[in-house]
């Protein structure tokens, strides 16, 4: 039997359980996804896990949808959810920085490849043309 609970207005809000975050990136990078840019799956205090989270692009940034299922009105309703608004914005924020570090680590960007471009330069020697002849001798 499931029972309805409301929640006491006098009671403080319940503190929000760690959250661990995988990244799933495209395994083919030059291949088009769409806006799609990887999948996320989240383990909730130790005790509950949510798979299947999409992160997409979005003129704004990169946002986070739930796992939802197509309804017969032909929407996506999602399967799960956070109730809270705090809960929302600490499950994005933790999937959007976990993302973020992974994209790091296994795609480096445009700017860390010419830092390293411009490291591997600096150490090379600077080669010196070498005159065969002076001005005078054409």
């Amino acid at each position: 039997m499931s029972e309805n609970r409301v929640p006491d207005p006098g009671k403080e809000a319940l503190a929000v359980p760690g959250v661990d975050v995988k990244i799933y990136l495209p395994k083919d990078p030059e291949k088009d996804h769409g806006k799609l840019l990887g999948f996320a799956s989240v383990n909730l205090g130790g005790v509950f896990a949510v798979n299947n989270i999409r992160i997409y692009d979005s003129e704004k940034g990169p946002f986070v949808t739930m796992p939802g299922k197509k309804g017969q009105d032909g929407k996506y309703h999602d399967i799960c959810c956070p109730t809270t608004k705090e809960m929302r914005e600490a499950l994005h924020g933790a999937i959007l920085g976990a993302y973020e570090k992974t994209v790091e680590q296994e795609r480096p960007s445009v700017r860390g490849a010419l830092k390293e471009a411009a490291k591997e330069a600096a150490e090379r020697p600077a080669s010196t043309p070498q005159r065969t002849a002076d001005k005078g001798d054409r």
